[in-house]
């Protein structure tokens, strides 16, 4: 066994141990944001020079790296307790300004500082994010219920992301089963249910929301004291988690993982690559939606490079569809009802509908582009009658009706041309409700 070798594997470990210090156990108010970047070790194994990042002002800076210095003896003493090694190296802290060049630190920490006071989840940049994944041992990836192709795809991207970061000890886990067409996608069979028992996991992350209230039952797998971050496109003014990178312009939630490949220099492999595609093949409608950008397409050829099977996957997506999605189809056509001289096309489906047609919830996925895709509807919107007393409702529209912006006084959310909400009423009043609101909405858009 090589010197260097063991040398690379200590100091790695030590990373880990101190990195978790900063975050768990040292309390001097001095101590502001901090990142251990590396540790060196000496030759014999017995010093140990550990490379931070320091964050805000230079006054900030320097009260920082004083008290760590000053709390070398102490980091030892835990180092000598909590980890076996022959001998206990001497700890010594140096700064590292690598990050310097990656952030504009005073004004991204400042707004950090600020957020943290007021309660609200910490947003950072990508390669923050990348450090806190590197930093953390054991995961948990989550995302919302009624999982979509984003939602499944950029989840199963990340898995392969960490696998690729030398990561191994990952749970995936859905409130409710995936959706057919997306079961073939490469780490799926092992996604987990809300039912199953699983380790326990540094960092929880989720993907393509930013609000618990949708992850489902998996909540009951995240407690209140885990670290927990958001990756994420959607538009929300309030997200939940301890910190997170939410960017509205990209146009899918795999596209943000495939930014995460690249700031960490790691090759995407065949498997990573196919689940990412799927993810923005479908947000995007097969890059047809308003929110396909430049970017879309850059990072699609990044995706086809390496490997993805372009005619395969869209075939699997968009061209194999369900007997009983056909029958809803017609149902929901045959229903459908226009307002405002035809610029809002509606109409409604309910549980009883699926389970008579003989299919899933993922079935009815895409009906509602049906409504959108009439000329000269500006708006379309699908009603679901979950049960008695439970009614969700998907709105499509053009770039003149903003539906995240219509649905946020509902309680809803997602992006400008394609949002939802779940409201714990009846259909009939849920119906009445949003149409009356959306009626007026609509006309004064006109107007």
């Amino acid at each position: 066994m090589s010197t260097k070798g063991r040398g690379q594997r200590v100091g790695e470990l030590l990373r880990q141990e101190i990195a978790g210090m900063l975050t768990k156990g040292l309390k001097d108010p001095r101590i502001g944001f901090v990142s251990v970047m590396s540790v060196e070790m000496s030759k014999d194994l017995h010093y140990a020079t550990v490379n931070v990042s320091l964050y805000g002002s230079e006054k900030e800076r320097k009260s920082s790296l004083i008290a760590l210095q000053n709390s070398a003896g102490w980091v030892r003493r835990e180092i000598g307790r909590n980890v076996r090694l022959r001998f206990t190296p001497e700890i010594r802290f140096r700064t590292d300004g690598t990050l310097d060049n990656v952030y504009a630190l005073e004004k991204v920490f400042d707004e950090i500082r600020e957020e943290r006071e007021g309660g609200s989840m910490i947003r950072i940049g990508l390669p923050a994010v990348l450090e806190e994944l590197k930093s953390s041992n054991s995961f948990l990836i989550t995302s919302h219920v009624s999982p979509d192709g984003d939602a499944v795809g950029s989840m199963l991207a990340l898995r392969h992301f960490l696998v690729a970061l030398g990561k191994h000890d990952i749970t995936c886990m859905l409130s409710d089963p995936i959706p057919k067409v997306y079961t073939t996608l490469p780490g799926a069979s092992d996604i987990k249910a809300p039912s199953d028992k699983i380790p326990d996991y540094d960092l929880a992350v989720v993907v393509d929301v930013a609000r618990f209230d949708r992850v489902g039952d998996v909540a009951q797998h995240i407690p209140a004291d885990k670290k927990i971050l958001i990756i994420d496109h959607h538009l929300e003014e309030n997200p939940d988690g301890t910190s997170g990178f939410i960017d509205a312009s990209y146009a899918a939630t795999g596209e943000i993982i495939v930014e995460l490949f690249n700031e960490a220099a790691k090759s995407m492999s065949p498997e990573a690559a196919r689940c990412a595609y799927v993810a923005q093949v479908t947000d995007t409608g097969g890059y047809r939606y308003s929110n396909t950008n430049a970017r879309s397409h850059r990072i699609a050829a990044i995706l086809l490079d390496a490997g993805v099977e372009h005619a395969e996957i869209c075939a699997d997506v968009f061209e194999c569809t369900s007997r009983a999605k056909i029958l809803l189809l017609r149902l929901m056509l045959d229903r459908m009802t226009f307002r405002c001289d035809g610029r809002i096309a509606t109409s409604y489906v309910s549980t009883k509908d699926v389970e008579e047609a003989g299919g899933k919830k993922e079935d009815l996925n895409g009906l509602v582009n049906f409504l959108r895709n009439i000329e000269g509807v500006v708006a379309g919107i699908l009603f679901n009658g979950v049960d008695g007393s439970i009614t969700k409702a998907s709105v499509r529209s053009d770039k003149t009706f903003n539906a995240a912006e219509f649905l946020k006084e509902f309680g809803g959310g997602g992006h400008a041309a394609a949002a939802g909400v779940t409201i714990e009423e009846p259909l009939k009043s849920v119906m009445e409700r949003v149409l009356t609101r959306m009626d007026t909405c609509v006309g004064a858009e006109k107007a």
